[in-house]
């Protein structure tokens, strides 16, 4: 029988199935299976409606306890996962399964931002973050800023921590979008703005709305489309109804996702800022959006000219993205994107390595 690594998720999304899969075949390669323990979205998460699974996929039963205003996520795993050769889990303070962990002898690899990108984390979660880190066999962050911040402010050894990367299946994206792009009449010389993720707070979709309406009394020919759920959707398509220049669609990924962006301008993110920003790249659409205080690691793989940041108010980020519109050229297709092969390798040399030194 294979040797088993556990991965623990609060649960898995759409967008992390092909890494999870590319993970498996990494691991396999060396005799060891890969099996991911999830519970349900909760909150905001749900809304998404996102969730997926997967052969690797099992469920986790999981219960929240309210301790000091915090909600604390209790779990367990289960008996079948306690022979697990080495366990992955999140980067969390509050993540109580990782804590117990650390105190066993088998290896905990954590899995996370490695800095509070998307919230205010505070100097005592930081704190209590870093114990946890330094009790783990090796960390793993999405961006360097994140691994830099655990080694210059946590104290964490350079050796011990990897920034790994994350992605999208950019490589379906960035295919069907070069196949596209070369039809003729795949260019619109109209305006025409793309928002992709999740429809609640974080992504300040009233300001996207706004903008549009600003947009809109610029330049009369401009059209938005909105790929997404979340909390506001019934905002979005209550609006697009209204509205008939705005598009909404519930979900598209892969060929979908590239049709739908075939003839858009830009991406329109005014909120949080994450993997939209890999999608983006694959596109080779530029990402507007502002000077948000919560953007996600993600946005430090847009270079210069493929991100700008417009504002501050709605009728400001309409006219500058107009603008920036107007004055763009064709669409650049960096060949150096994220890929979830490249992910995934990652991750799973993170594993190997972990055990090597078990040896």
């Amino acid at each position: 029988m294979s040797d088993l690594v556990v991965v623990t998720q609060p649960y898995v999304p759409a967008y992390r199935v092909p890494l999870f899969d590319a993970v498996a075949s990494q691991l396999q390669s060396r005799g060891l299976e890969l099996q991911v323990f999830s519970a349900s979205p909760t909150g905001e998460q749900s809304l998404r409606g996102d969730r997926a699974t997967g052969p690797w996929h099992h469920e986790l039963r999981s219960r929240t306890i309210h301790a000091a205003g915090r909600q604390i996520s209790v779990r367990s795993l289960p008996p079948e996962a306690s022979d697990a050769v080495v366990l992955v889990s999140e980067l969390e303070a509050l993540n109580t399964l990782a804590w117990r962990e650390s105190f066993r002898k088998r290896p905990l690899i954590l899995w996370g931002h490695g800095k509070g990108y998307v919230n205010d984390t505070g100097a005592l979660a930081d704190r209590v973050e870093w114990v946890l880190a330094r009790r783990s066999a090796h960390i793993m962050t999405y961006a360097a800023s994140g691994r830099d911040y655990l080694v210059e402010r946590g104290g964490i050894r350079g050796e011990k921590v990897t920034a790994i990367g994350n992605s999208t299946d950019t490589s379906t994206l960035r295919h069907a979008t070069e196949e596209l792009l070369s039809a003729p009449a795949s260019s619109s010389p109209q305006p025409h703005a793309l928002y992709v993720g999740g429809l609640d707070a974080s992504k300040r979709i009233d300001f996207l709305l706004d903008a549009f309406v600003h947009a809109r009394a610029v330049d009369p020919t401009f059209t938005l489309t909105v790929v997404g759920r979340g909390a506001d959707q019934d905002k979005i398509r209550s609006f697009a109804a209204a509205n008939d220049t705005v598009r909404f669609i519930e979900e598209a990924r892969g060929r979908k996702l590239a049709e739908v962006a075939s003839t858009a301008r830009a991406m329109w993110i005014p909120g949080r800022v994450g993997l939209v920003a890999v999608d983006a790249l694959a596109l080779g659409l530029p990402v507007h959006t502002t000077r948000f205080a919560y953007h996600a690691p993600e946005i430090e793989y847009l270079q210069d000219d493929e991100v700008g940041f417009f504002g501050p108010s709605a009728e400001e980020f309409a006219q500058q993205s107009l603008r920036a519109m107007a004055n763009s050229g064709p669409r650049r297709l960096r060949s150096d994107i994220p890929t979830i092969d490249r992910v995934a390798r990652a991750f799973a040399s993170v594993i190997f390595d972990t055990l090597d030194r078990q040896d």
